[in-house]
C-alpha cells in the first residue's frame, strides 16, 4: 500500500543539500552586512552592533528551532569589523 502523506518524506539528494547550504549560508553573510551598514548609519559603535547582530541571529534561530544557529553566527565580528572599516569616513 502506498503510503498516504509520501510528500512529508524528504527526496532531495546530497548533492543538491550542499548546494543548498552554500546558497543559504551566501544569504547570511549578505544579511549581515546589510545589518552592520544599517547600524553603522545609525551611528552604533561596533561592539553594539556585534551584539545586537548576534542577539538577533540567537533569537532567529532559539530552541524552537531543530537546526543550529548558522555558520554566520561566528563570523559576525569579522564582517562588522570590515564593514565598520570600510564605511569609516564616508559621507551620506
Amino acid at each position: 500500500m502506498a503510503e498516504e502523506f509520501d510528500y512529508l518524506n524528504s527526496n532531495l539528494s546530497a548533492p543538491f543539500n550542499a548546494q543548498m547550504k552554500v546558497r543559504s549560508d551566501e544569504s547570511f553573510v549578505r544579511e549581515v552586512t546589510e545589518r552592520a551598514r544599517m547600524l553603522f548609519n545609525l551611528k552604533y559603535s561596533p561592539s553594539d552592533a556585534i551584539a545586537r547582530i548576534q542577539k538577533n541571529l540567537e533569537w532567529e534561530f532559539d530552541d524552537t528551532w531543530a537546526v543550529r544557529p548558522p555558520d554566520v553566527h561566528k563570523k559576525v565580528k569579522e564582517i562588522v569589523e570590515g564593514i565598520y572599516k570600510r564605511m569609516e569616513g564616508k559621507l551620506d
